[in-house]
C-alpha cells in the first residue's frame, strides 16, 4: 500500500516517514523543498511543489491508497488567509477526482467533535489559543470544517502539545469531557497513531483527540 504525504518536512514529518516505512508502506512525499528530505533517499518518493500547484499534488496523491496531512500553520505572520484550508481543499478535490477515500488530517481542539462533552481544560486552551494566534485558530478550525464536510473517508487527529520523543504505543484516545486526555503527546507517539489509520476503522468520520498515556 502507498501513503501519500504533506507535510513531511515539518518537525513531526521525520518520524511519519519512518514510522510509515517501518509499517511497509511505499511512500510520495509531497514538499517545496526536497533537499530536507535527501536522508531517506531512494526509500522515499519525492513530489516538488506548493500547494498552490494542483498539477504537482495530484502527481503526489496518484497511485496512493490514503493521504496523511501534517500541515498545520507555521507563521504567525502567514500573509495569506487560510492558507492550510485552501491547500487541503485543493488535496481533497484531487483525492475525489482521483477517487483515492482515506484522508488523516492533524488538528486541535479548535474543532469539536459532536461526541464531545465539556472539558474546561481544552475549552481553556483553545480560547486562549484563538486570542494569542487568531489567524493560525481560524485557520485550523475552517481547515477542520473542510475535512469534516467532504465526501472522503476522514479522520481528524486532534492533538495537544508536542514534544519531541519515540513512539511508546502508550496513547490513550477519545472525546474531551468524555475521555480522560493528557496535555502532552510525543512527536512518535503522533505518527505511529497517524499510520495506524490507514487501515483502522475505528475514527472514520470522526475527530478523536489523543494523549500520552499518563
Amino acid at each position: 500500500m502507498k501513503i501519500a504525504l504533506f507535510g513531511g518536512t515539518g518537525p513531526t514529518g521525520r518520524h511519519i516517514i519512518e514510522e510509515a516505512l517501518r509499517q511497509g508502506y511505499k511512500l510520495s512525499v509531497y514538499t517545496r523543498d526536497a533537499g530536507k528530505l535527501s536522508a531517506f533517499g531512494s526509500k522515499i518518493e519525492v513530489i516538488v511543489g506548493d500547494l498552490n500547484n494542483r498539477e504537482a499534488i495530484k502527481a503526489c496523491v496518484a497511485g496512493s491508497d490514503a493521504v496523511i496531512s501534517a500541515l498545520g500553520p507555521n507563521s504567525l505572520k502567514a500573509r495569506e488567509t487560510r492558507p492550510i484550508m485552501h491547500g487541503v481543499g485543493t488535496i481533497i478535490s484531487v483525492m475525489e477526482e482521483l477517487i483515492v477515500r482515506r484522508l488523516i488530517q492533524i488538528s486541535t481542539a479548535a474543532y469539536r467533535d459532536p461526541k464531545d462533552g465539556f472539558d474546561l481544560k481544552s475549552r481553556a486552551f483553545v480560547l486562549l489559543f484563538k486570542l494569542i494566534v487568531h489567524n493560525a485558530y481560524d485557520d485550523i478550525k475552517s481547515t477542520a470544517e473542510l475535512v469534516s464536510n467532504s465526501r472522503l473517508d476522514w479522520t481528524l487527529v486532534r492533538i495537544p502539545n508536542l514534544k519531541d520523543g519515540p513512539a511508546t504505543g502508550q496513547v490513550d484516545a477519545g472525546w474531551y469531557g468524555r475521555t480522560k486526555l493528557g496535555t502532552k503527546l510525543s512527536r512518535g507517539n503522533l505518527a505511529k497513531f497517524l499510520v495506524d489509520q490507514v487501515t483502522a476503522k475505528e475514527f472514520v468520520n470522526a475527530a478523536p483527540g489523543i494523549a500520552n498515556r499518563s
